[in-house]
């Protein structure tokens, strides 16, 4: 009977966690392999986790839980890509991101 208990408390605690890890999304998302981004630049390596850390979900999903992006990325190619001019730099103007629309900021 104890190794029951047992076996069900570790069934119980690896559910739980791999519920609250799907929930929390990834550390980082590489958006030139996720979106098919064509250009030149070095691929940007969204730190996911840390806009997560200061950011509500739907300031970017369309619920609490996450999903699609609000934004369609449909152009991903060039300067005035979906990225650049619906997504990230409206985001980093509105919260006044030091160096929000300067190249190195987010193409490292």
């Amino acid at each position: 009977m104890k190794r029951v208990v047992q076996a069900l408390l570790v069934i119980g605690v690896a559910a739980v966690s791999s519920i609250v890890f799907a929930t929390a999304g990834p550390e980082t998302i590489n958006l030139k392999e996720k979106f098919n981004v064509q250009g030149n630049k070095a691929a940007v390596i969204f730190p996911h986790h840390k806009h997560q850390e200061k950011l509500a979900c739907t300031k970017c999903h369309p619920t609490d839980t996450g999903g699609p992006l609000k934004v369609e990325i449909k152009k991903t190619k060039g300067f005035g890509n979906d990225f650049h001019k619906q997504f990230c730099w409206p985001c980093h103007v509105e919260m006044k991101v030091p160096k929000g629309k300067s190249c190195g900021t987010c193409h490292k």
